[in-house]
C-alpha cells in the first residue's frame, strides 16, 4: 500500500465488514431496515461481477466522500474468530520477543481495532516468498491447529487474498469452515508489475510445478483453443527479452575486458577473450548443475575448435545474469503475474456456494506523490499505464472480487 494510503479508512472498512456483512448473516442485514448500518459502510458497497460494473471513478469519488463522512457506528462483538492472512513478504511480528517496543507487527493498528470490538483475532504466518499451493497449505495446518470446529472469517492481504481462496477451493477444510472471506489489495488477475519484472528482470519463471500441474490440468480443453490458457502465450519469448535488453550490457563489459572503446570492433580470437572466458567458467563451475556444467563443456570445445572467444564469452555472461536473477526469484513472482492469475488461477479456483466473498482496493493519487521520493512510484506509473488507479503493486480492477466495498486513498 502506498504511502498516502488511509489507515483509518481502512480500519473502519473492516470494522464494519467483520461487524457486520462477514460475520452476523442475516441478522446484521436487518441493520439496513432499521438505519443502524454505519452510513460510510452503505456509500462503500456494492456488488460487483466484474470490475465493469462499478466505473473506477465513481469508486475513486466515493472513497473521498466516505473519509469526510463523521462515523459513529454501534458494533456489535463478533461470534466467529477472525483470521489475518498476510500478503507478500509478509509476517506476523518481527524483532526480539523480550523487547516488545523493538518488535514490528504486519496488522499493528488493524488487530487492536478489531479486538476493541470483541473479535477473536487469530494471525496467520505462511512463507512470505512461498507459491500460493505452499502458503495454502501451511495456512490450512494453523487453522486445523488452532481453530479446530469452528466457523472462521478470513482477511486477507495482497497474496493473502489468493492463498485463503486457494485454501476455500482446492483444500476445501473439513475440521473447520470458512464463512467469509475478505480480501485487501488482492491482485486477483495479476499485477502488470510483476509480468514487467519477469519481461525485463527475468522474475518468474521459478514456478511450484505440483500447483501449475493442478490448475492446467482443471482448465485445460484439448477440444478448443478458445480456451486453451496457453492460446496467444507465445506470441511473445520473455527469454528472448530479456536477452535483448542484456546485450547492450554485454557489450560494454566484453569492450572493458579487452581494454578497447565501445565503438571499435573486437577480434573473436583475442587472446584477453579467452582468458575472460576461463575466468567467467571457473566462476560458474561452482554449485553448477548437471546441465550448467554440460553447457560449460560444450561451450569450451566449440570456442576451442572455431577460435570464438567472443560468443563464448557473451554466452557466458548471460549464464552468470541468469544465476544471478536465479538466487533472487521465488515461487511467489510466478504467482502473481496477469498470464497466471487470468489464464490459470482464476479458471481453476472458482468460488465456493456458502463462502461470502468480499473486497476492497486502493489507489495512490498521483498529484500528491509527483513531488515526492516514493519507492512505488515506478510500479505506479507501470500499473497505471496498463490498468489505470493502483496502489503502487495491485490496481482498483483487479482488487476487486466478490462484492465490493469499495476503496481507499
Amino acid at each position: 500500500m502506498s504511502a498516502t494510503f488511509s489507515a483509518s479508512r481502512l480500519v473502519q472498512l473492516l470494522r464494519d465488514q467483520v461487524s457486520f456483512l462477514g460475520v452476523l448473516g442475516k441478522r446484521a442485514r436487518r441493520a439496513v431496515k432499521f438505519g443502524t448500518l454505519p452510513l460510510a459502510y452503505a456509500n462503500s458497497t456494492q456488488t460487483t461481477g466484474s470490475p465493469s460494473v462499478d466505473p473506477v471513478d465513481a469508486v475513486i469519488n466515493k472513497s473521498r466522500l466516505n473519509e469526510q463522512i463523521p462515523v459513529k457506528p454501534i458494533y456489535i462483538a463478533p461470534r466467529n474468530p477472525v483470521v489475518l492472512c498476510h500478503g507478500l513478504y509478509g509476517f506476523d511480528v518481527k524483532g526480539p520477543e523480550k523487547l516488545p517496543m523493538l518488535q514490528i507487527h504486519y496488522w499493528r493498528g488493524i488487530r487492536e481495532a478489531l479486538e476493541k470490538i470483541g473479535a477473536n483475532v487469530v494471525i496467520a504466518k505462511v512463507p512470505g516468498t512461498g507459491g500460493i499451493r505452499e502458503r495454502a497449505q501451511q495456512l490450512d495446518s494453523l487453522l486445523q491447529s488452532r481453530l479446530e470446529s469452528k466457523h472462521v472469517n478470513i482477511i486477507g492481504h495482497s497474496m493473502g487474498g489468493l492463498d485463503a481462496r486457494y485454501l476455500i477451493t482446492h483444500i476445501n477444510p473439513k475440521s473447520y469452515s470458512v464463512g467469509s472471506l475478505t480480501t485487501v489489495c488482492t491482485p486477483h488477475r495479476g499485477s502488470p508489475f510483476m509480468d514487467w519484472c519477469r519481461d525485463y528482470l527475468s522474475l518468474g519463471y521459478r514456478v511450484d510445478p505440483e500447483q501449475l500441474i493442478r490448475d492446467f490440468a482443471m482448465v485445460w480443453k484439448p477440444s478448443t483453443t478458445k480456451n486453451n490458457p496457453l492460446s496467444g502465450m507465445g506470441a511473445s519469448n520473455p527469454s528472448a527479452l530479456s536477452d535483448a535488453l542484456l546485450q547492450d550490457r554485454i557489450d560494454s563489459i566484453i569492450h572493458h575486458a579487452v581494454g578497447s572503446d565501445s565503438a571499435a570492433e573486437i577480434d573473436p580470437t583475442d587472446v584477453r577473450l579467452r582468458e575472460f572466458a576461463q575466468f567467467l567458467t571457473g566462476l560458474l563451475s561452482e554449485n553448477a548443475s548437471v546441465g550448467e556444467t554440460s553447457q560449460l563443456v560444450q561451450l569450451a570445445r566449440k570456442s576451442a575448435k572455431e577460435l570464438d572467444y567472443l560468443g563464448r564469452s557473451m554466452e557466458l555472461l548471460r549464464m552468470v545474469y541468469r544465476r544471478i536473477m536465479a538466487t533472487l526469484d521465488t515461487p511467489a513472482y510466478a504467482c502473481l503475474t496477469t498470464d497466471y492469475c487470468q489464464r490459470f488461477f482464476n479458471p481453476s479456483t472458482p468460488n465456493v456456494p456458502g463462502v461470502e466473498y468480499l473486497s476492497i482496493g486502493a489507489h495512490m493519487d498521483p498529484a500528491d506523490i509527483s513531488d515526492k521520493v516514493n519507492p512505488l512510484i515506478i510500479p505506479h506509473d507501470i500499473i497505471y499505464k496498463a490498468e489505470g488507479p493502483n496502489d503502487g503493486f495491485v490496481s482498483l480492477s483487479s482488487a476487486q472480487w466478490g462484492h465490493y466495498l469499495g476503496s481507499v486513498c
